[in-house]
């Protein structure tokens, strides 16, 4: 049983270029002084087969962000077993509110320790959010979307393009929306029996 954000698949997206080495360096290096978000989008596609190559190395993964920092300014870019968890225990995982005008940089520096990606809200009240981030070691990328059923697609999906495991007190409900909503990886992947049986249950 395999399956999920951390699992080497073979990819179904191709680069309409091969680039070299030498190449890929030289659009990394542009892509982190230009200033035109479509160059940047189209050197990320390019990029694409190096940054991957880079995720699945576990000497490698840690550095992503740094050479690919347009992750946190351009939008869209793409353990212990846990016992039962309350919707409120889920939700200080999932998500964490702060008001306009406080420091998302003094958020950030008050992380002490590594911790699997989150949305960090931004707005006037919790239920006027105009912002969302997705956390990830300790960096805030930007979501496009300002929906949280948006955002939380976004969260959903960096997983799986930063090659991040599941945070282990919401792995049960990650799974359900990966094989349930994405038919991601469905047979492959580590059901918990209530999980397997909503499922079943939702499409037949």
């Amino acid at each position: 049983m395999s399956g999920g954000p951390t699992v080497r698949r073979q990819c179904q997206f191709v680069p309409e270029t091969a680039l070299s080495e030498d190449e890929c360096k030289e659009a990394i290096s542009l892509m982190k002084h230009s200033a035109d978000e479509d160059i940047v989008k189209n050197k990320m596609k390019l990029t694409f087969d190096y940054r991957r190559n880079m995720i699945l190395d576990p000497q490698q993964s840690c550095n992503i962000l740094f050479e690919f920092p347009r992750f946190k300014d351009v939008k869209g870019l793409g353990r212990r077993k846990p016992g039962k968890v309350s919707a409120s225990q889920a939700e200080k995982h999932l998500v964490v509110f702060k008001k306009s005008g406080t420091s998302i940089q003094e958020h950030l520096d008050a992380i002490t320790t590594s911790s699997q990606p989150y949305l960090l809200a931004v707005g006037a009240r919790k239920n006027a959010v105009h912002q969302f981030f997705i956390v990830l070691d300790k960096n805030a990328i930007p979501c496009r979307s300002t929906s949280c059923l948006g955002a939380f697609d976004e969260l959903f999906k960096a997983h799986f393009v930063f090659g991040t495991s599941y945070n282990p007190m919401l792995r049960n409900m990650y799974t359900f929306i990966q094989t349930t909503v994405y038919n991601i990886d469905v047979g492959k992947v580590k059901e918990s029996p209530r999980v397997a049986e909503v499922r079943v249950r939702l499409l037949h």
